[in-house]
């Protein structure tokens, strides 16, 4: 088949860069391949001088929020001592059961007497009982 002449004519054409990379190309071969006549090295260094990576400035965004929001609400970390079983009887309120019967519905007062009243039944009952073993 035949080239157009447009195609090889814009081939030939050379494309507009930066004034820093002058003399800069770069082709795919026909194995897929780039090639270039630069170092990869110096193009990321150019293009760390001057382009800015979109992901880089959220991911610093982020941090700089998150050491804002860590001094805005520092807290110091400081060593507890475990709380022992004498300190927590210390520091429980004593509320008898009736005190503790006001705060509930009028259902759960009921459910609560009737408990009280069965717990009172049954240990006179094992109160007897163990009186007439005796």
């Amino acid at each position: 088949m035949a080239k157009n002449k447009k195609d090889s004519d814009s081939s030939k054409k050379k494309s507009r860069v930066h004034k820093d990379l002058e003399g800069f190309e770069i082709k795919v071969n026909e194995h897929g391949e780039i090639i270039s006549n630069y170092s990869i090295d110096k193009i990321n260094d150019f293009l760390n001088q001057n382009v800015e990576d979109k992901k880089l400035v959220k991911r610093d965004a982020a941090e700089k929020a998150k050491r804002e929001e860590e001094e805005d609400y520092h807290v110091e970390e400081t060593e507890e001592a475990e709380e022992t079983d004498e300190d927590f009887v210390r520091n429980t309120t004593s509320t008898s059961d009736d005190e503790e019967e006001e705060n509930l519905p009028k259902e759960s007062r009921k459910k609560a007497r009737h408990q009280r009243m069965t717990k009172k039944i049954s240990s006179t009952k094992a109160a007897t009982e163990q009186k007439r073993q005796t």
